[in-house]
């Protein structure tokens, strides 16, 4: 009988013997088919083998428009924002800061966006989205119902580099199903141990990292998902009354985030293929992307800056869904004149109670 040393239990890692027509494990009393921990070295080997980028070499245009709309660059001097906008767009409030300290220059180009989603929802929806969403902020500062400051939002659209792949992916876990049962003596509990194989192919479209430094990452993400069936070639008419941010975060710097965002997706969604598992813990991971696409593209945002007690709150409206998201503050005086009230109707409940007990 010869030892394979090629071949380790995969519960305790000591060596397996041939025995019959399966691998033996002398240390535990466990078998396994030989085909089976073929299969499984192979898949480990896989699994554990580094993971692969390819991305496309992009090469971002310069912008050459032909449409009728007169461009102007405006900046921020308070946040340093560089932006594009329509050149009667007037007075601005800086769509980041909140800032009136806009100062409009001559259009001094930019790079030009392979495709942009244009606007749904006009203004005047993006507030009446925000004046429902504020409903349900209990105790709000008065200054967040003011119509005038609602009417500071500015339409951006923000810069984001959208990736396209395909991805292979090799997962491996170690897993656990414990079953109970007793009879009139005893209480069992038996562990059985798996070792997981998870391998397959999936396919991403339009992921989305945000180009611009000054954009929140946190609110760009939490204002998807956008409907890219919407999304068309790159006009300069559909700036008209919008303001539109140019990239500053680099392509390279925004393919970090591309592969931790394919790489962590892929896992997750070999993941969800474990749940009837008590217990899965992950062992080693390889992702590869191929056919990796890059583009540069502008989608449309609704920004609100509203200060309260010395804090800038910030608010991003989907401009093609009208999500909100943003967070509100509490009037600690509203909130405080709510429980004095709810404490004297208790109060007054409880006297009167009292009242008719004595009687």
């Amino acid at each position: 009988m010869d030892t394979i040393n090629s071949y380790k239990c995969p519960c305790c890692g000591a060596p397996l013997v041939f025995l019959g027509e399966e691998l033996h494990c002398d240390s535990c009393d466990n078998t396994f088919p030989v085909e089976t921990m073929k299969e499984m070295s192979e898949g480990m080997a896989e699994a554990g083998g580094a993971s692969k980028y390819d991305w496309e070499n992009y090469e971002p245009r310069s912008y050459e428009d032909t449409s009728d709309v007169n461009l102007a660059n405006y900046s921020c001097k308070a946040c340093g924002a560089e932006i594009t906008g329509d050149d009667t767009l007037g007075s601005t409030v800086c769509p980041y800061c909140g800032q009136s300290t806009i100062v409009k220059g001559q259009f001094e180009g930019t790079l030009r966006p392979d495709y942009i989603i244009p606007f749904k929802v006009d203004k005047k929806a993006a507030m009446a989205a925000f004046e429902a969403d504020f409903k349900n902020a209990p105790f709000l500062p008065d200054e967040f119902k003011s119509k005038k400051k609602i009417e500071e939002m500015a339409g951006v659209y923000v810069p984001f580099w959208m990736f396209d792949c395909d991805c292979d992916a090799y997962v491996t876990y170690n897993a656990e199903r414990v079953t109970h049962w007793s009879d009139s003596n005893y209480n069992y509990t038996k562990t059985d141990h798996f070792k997981l194989l998870r391998a397959g192919s999936v396919g991403f479209a339009n992921i989305p990292v945000d180009g611009s430094k000054k954009a929140d990452d946190s609110y760009m993400e939490a204002v998807e998902p956008f409907n890219y069936e919407d999304a068309v070639d790159f006009n300069g008419a559909y700036l008209s009354g919008y303001l539109a941010d140019k990239y500053d975060v680099s392509l390279d710097e925004s393919i970090k985030r591309a592969n931790e965002i394919v790489k962590n997706s892929t896992i997750k969604a070999f993941d969800d293929t474990t749940d009837n598992y008590i217990a899965v813990y992950p062992e080693q991971s390889r992702v590869s992307f191929s056919n990796g696409k890059v583009r540069y593209s502008l989608l449309p945002v609704w920004m609100l800056n509203i200060k309260y007690l010395d804090k800038m709150y910030k608010f991003a409206i989907n401009g093609q869904t009208g999500k909100v998201v943003g967070e509100y503050p509490v009037d600690e005086g509203k909130k405080k004149k709510y429980f004095w009230k709810i404490a004297g109707i208790a109060y007054l409940v409880a006297a009167v109670v009292a009242y008719f007990m004595l009687f």
